[in-house]
């Protein structure tokens, strides 16, 4: 499973969180305002705030910051950076103010430093110490930080400090944070940390209502994993899903349908959630379609439609899409016949390591079918397919070693191959292992 990752968008929200103490003056005299996000661009330079009107007293907040107050820093470093209440606009003198804060431990100042270094406010642009600064807002509870942080530390590499982060999230009740710290866990991020604890996770942000991690909970029901294996639940966690427009609940929730697990088996209804999941441009949802029009599966029989849903789902990049409309391609089923785009439509599944599409492409090679004939590639594709474990590509294999074809002859190969092949469900195998082994019992 790959893992996911969330992209956060750079926003120069400079907030003023709850005050640190001071023993110099009231803290409830200090204005706590949520101050607005700050838009900008990585290397942008300036910075234009909105107008509004200005009703702080910056006369008080200089007094203030003066007798080391880190809210005033803070509120003042922030009219300084966007040029307001009468100030003008200097990132100098809003950078030390926020570095004054920050060293007193306050920590929206420390994640303002980090954005200045991310952005190249007044400073020149540094991505290491801008990382280093959200770690100490993170570290120092902001939320914004945090987020952040995690998101750096996994594109990074470091999936121990985002696992770290985005746990911080999750505890702050953050649904997508729990769903991201479900799927470290799932994939082996988690240390010791057991699959249920992870369910867990999944469970309370789909009780949330966040529908890839209802998603995901579905998955664990199916497989057993973290959790007993509960057909029911997954379908009950697919179906809320679905409904909110999940594409991927969808397509999982017609093929419930479609096998009757979790449920009674009904095909129109299934075809129904394929054709939705699809309309919402999730690509195995049209090849899941693409099929009920090939086999008559809950709609009428229709290759044009077939072949227009495997297209769709090809061009999006959807391996087995473009396996199935290289098949109808190669002889022209439900659209033209075109055996060299067959040929490059398999070349394209295989290289997502779509097993079948290599044994198509030796079988391509081996007959000089959309390329040219080429026995030395046929027998390198099949071995390929054979490596990913594809019974046909296993067998095609066994035969060119039994023939010396693209490969030395080796009927001693082509044996184990032939018994591989059977062992994987290859039915032509046997017969081909009676006739060329009698021996083999």
């Amino acid at each position: 499973m790959k893992i996911i990752r969330i992209l956060i968008a750079l926003s120069l929200c400079l907030v003023l969180l709850p005050a640190c103490k001071s023993t110099k003056q009231d803290e409830s005299d200090i204005p706590t305002y949520a101050g607005d996000d700050l838009p900008g661009k990585v290397h942008q330079k300036t910075y234009k705030p909105q107008k509004k009107e200005d009703t702080i007293s910056v006369e008080r907040l200089e007094k203030l910051s003066k007798e080391g107050n880190p809210n005033a820093q803070l509120a003042l470093g922030k009219i300084y950076f966007e040029g307001r209440a009468g100030k003008k606009q200097d990132y100098g003198k809003a950078i030390k103010l926020f570095q004054d804060a920050a060293a007193l431990g306050n920590g929206p100042a420390m994640f303002n430093i980090g954005l200045c270094y991310d952005a190249g406010y007044g400073v020149r642009q540094d991505l290491k110490k801008a990382t280093e600064w959200y770690y100490k807002a993170a570290d120092a509870g902001v939320a914004e930080a945090q987020a952040k942080a995690a998101v750096l530390a996994e594109n990074g590499g470091d999936f121990q400090t985002a696992l770290k982060y985005y746990k911080m999230r999750a505890d702050g009740g953050e649904s997508s944070a729990m769903r991201n710290v479900a799927i470290y866990i799932l994939n082996g991020f988690g240390g010791d940390e057991p699959a249920s604890v992870a369910v867990d996770y999944l469970l309370k942000a789909s009780q949330r209502g966040d529908t890839r991690a209802q998603v995901k909970l579905a998955d664990c029901y199916e497989r057993g994993v973290g959790t007993e294996q509960n057909y029911e639940e997954m379908f009950n966690w697919l179906s809320i899903s679905a409904q909110d427009g999940d594409a991927e609940a969808q397509a999982k929730l017609g093929y419930c349908y479609q096998q009757g697990i979790g449920t009674y088996r009904n095909t129109d209804t299934a075809a129904k959630w394929f054709r939705i999941s699809a309309d919402n441009g999730y690509a195995p949802g049209m090849v899941a379609v693409g099929n009920c029009y090939q086999f008559g599966i809950g709609v009428p029989m229709d290759m044009t439609a077939a072949a227009e849903y495997f297209r769709k789902a090809a061009d999006l990049g959807d391996s087995i899409g473009q396996y199935s409309i290289a098949l109808l391609a190669q002889t022209g089923t439900g659209t033209p016949k075109n055996e060299a785009e067959a040929f490059q439509f398999f070349k394209l599944s295989a290289e997502q390591q779509f097993a079948p599409a290599f044994t198509q492409l030796g079988i391509c090679h081996e007959q000089g079918i959309g390329t040219n004939k080429d026995l030395n590639a046929a027998a390198k594709a099949y071995k390929e397919a054979a490596a990913l474990k594809d019974p046909e590509g296993i067998r095609r294999l066994a035969l060119c070693y039994l023939n010396g074809t693209g490969v030395t002859k080796d009927l001693q190969e082509a044996q184990r191959l032939l018994n591989l092949a059977v062992k994987n469900g290859d039915t032509i195998a046997v017969d081909i292992l009676c006739e060329k082994f009698p021996e083999t019992k």
